[in-house]
């Protein structure tokens, strides 16, 4: 109190001068602590980063934060237009499948400034908290796919390149990959060998000087060679084929009899391409054989062998040419000969495809990244396309996007190059109906995702040009506490 006193005292006796300069202090702190706690708007959110964290630091704020090196990667060195939403995830055991829609809108921009040292800018608690509270089944383990033999002829290269995404399918199940690669030094296949081990993929690689096509051929020779009891099926798969639900595949291959010839497969989505190549399984969606067809196979392999075409085909024609078995096309498998823009057939909000095709070579689908958010949401979640309050669609793991007219959203947009097949729309047998191509719909693709802390982040990007900054939405899922 006494000190209180002496304090008003002094003020008493001061210059006009220093009483001016202490009023005016007064006001610049006020000002600062009422703009600072209020709500603020998207245009004056500006992140500056703070000076360099280190790695502790990083761990200690978990997912708070933006990813500033991430996004450098990706081209963008000035600034950003950064939106956040969090979904919480509920496991439960009363689960009855999720809803088409999120009780929650877009989340608001912030600026963020890309021209720093940093390589992560720190967001406010109030930003990093769900938004919206979902329910998901209860995380099971995965399946046994051990009576499932897939194999893939490739180069080495090609191999170590799709490790990823075969983890995503492969990984602990206990199915065994046979690839045919080319000869190549012992130390490389040594090493290719060892990552598919730490990634849980029973992976067995063999060297042959066979060109490619007698390569993929001699699969079923291989695959009949390492057979054991309790093998079912056979499959021929491309390097980039992806089972998104190894679970549902698994729980599909059950509903058919395997003590029969059974050939399974998908036939190409594109009638010029089947009139070509005839009516077959193709190869990038997966053909299933049960192994008493292998075994029909293999009596008449060296004539089969002789058929100089196309992996896939001569597969076919030495079925119809030897057996009386015929192809079953699984509906949910695909082949995916779309060229150009296949966002379509990814939005349409279908139910899970067992397979999918081309997504690295035809048009461009991050399917490892994808596949992340499965370990917060279970199998189901990927690709589940929810409708948020401002009509704005949240496609997990693809894409969060808005269209010029939100009718219609059930028929598949027709993005990708039409066919060639002059007998009129050339895919609309096997995925229409359709919608035309949205061409004002504005896309956030995602570009990246990763786990971390028990949840997964989903960083999507709308680009707009090198003349204006990103629009970057991320999507944080976690699992729900308590």
């Amino acid at each position: 109190m006494q000190r209180l006193h002496h304090s008003f005292h002094q003020l008493r006796h001061a210059s006009p001068l220093k009483i001016f300069v202490l009023a005016a202090a007064f006001i610049l702190v006020s000002a600062s602590l009422v703009f600072y706690s209020r709500p603020a708007s998207p245009s004056d959110i500006d992140l500056v980063a703070s000076l360099p964290s280190s790695n502790n630091d990083i761990e200690n704020k978990g997912t708070c934060y933006v990813d500033l090196e991430f996004l450098r990667s990706q081209g963008y060195n000035s600034s950003a237009k950064y939106a956040r939403l969090e979904i919480a995830v509920r496991r439960t055991e009363n689960f009855t499948g999720f809803s088409d829609t999120l009780p929650t809108r877009f989340p608001a921009y912030q600026k963020i400034r890309l021209d720093t040292i940093e390589q992560q800018a720190p967001l406010s608690p109030r930003i990093c908290s769900p938004a919206v509270t979902i329910q998901a089944p209860l995380p099971v383990a995965p399946p046994n796919a051990s009576h499932i033999l897939f194999g893939v002829a490739t180069t080495l290269h090609r191999l170590d390149d799709s490790l990823p995404a075969f983890a995503h399918w492969a990984g602990g199940t206990d199915a065994r990959i046979y690839a045919l690669v080319d000869s190549e030094a012992s130390s490389v296949i040594r090493r290719v060998q060892e990552r598919a081990n730490e990634l849980d993929i029973r992976l067995t690689i063999i060297q042959s000087d066979d060109d490619r096509l007698d390569q993929y051929f001699s699969l079923l020779r291989v695959m009949l060679k390492h057979r054991d009891a309790s093998t079912r099926w056979a499959v021929l798969i491309d390097d980039d084929t992806f089972f998104p639900s190894m679970r549902n595949l698994v729980d599909r291959l059950a509903t058919y009899d395997a003590t029969k010839p059974q050939y399974v497969g998908a036939v190409t989505e594109d009638l010029a391409q089947m009139f070509s190549w005839s009516y077959m399984a193709f190869g990038g969606a997966g053909i299933f054989l049960s192994i008493p067809l292998l075994e029909e196979l293999n009596k008449v392999y060296d004539d089969c062998n002789s058929i100089k075409t196309t992996g896939d085909r001569r597969v076919a024609r030495c079925i119809y040419t030897y057996t009386h078995t015929k192809l079953t096309w699984d509906r949910d498998l695909y082949q995916l000969d779309l060229r150009g823009d296949a966002s379509g057939f990814y939005e349409s909000g279908r139910p899970l495809p067992l397979s999918v095709h081309h997504w690295k070579s035809w048009f461009q689908a991050d399917m490892v990244g994808l596949g992340q958010v499965a370990a917060i949401c279970g199998d189901a979640c990927q690709l589940h396309r929810w409708r948020l309050k401002d009509n704005w669609f949240l496609v997990n793991g693809f894409s969060m996007i808005k269209y010029t007219s939100p009718g219609n959203v059930d028929l598949m947009e027709k993005t990708w190059e039409d066919s060639k097949y002059r007998g009129g729309d050339g895919f609309a047998f096997s995925l229409g109906p359709f919608r035309p191509k949205d061409e004002g719909k504005v896309s956030f693709r995602l570009r990246n995702a990763t786990r971390q802390a028990g949840s997964v982040r989903q960083v999507y990007i709308h680009d707009l040009g090198p003349e204006n900054p990103p629009e970057v939405v991320e999507v944080v899922w976690k699992t729900a506490s308590g």
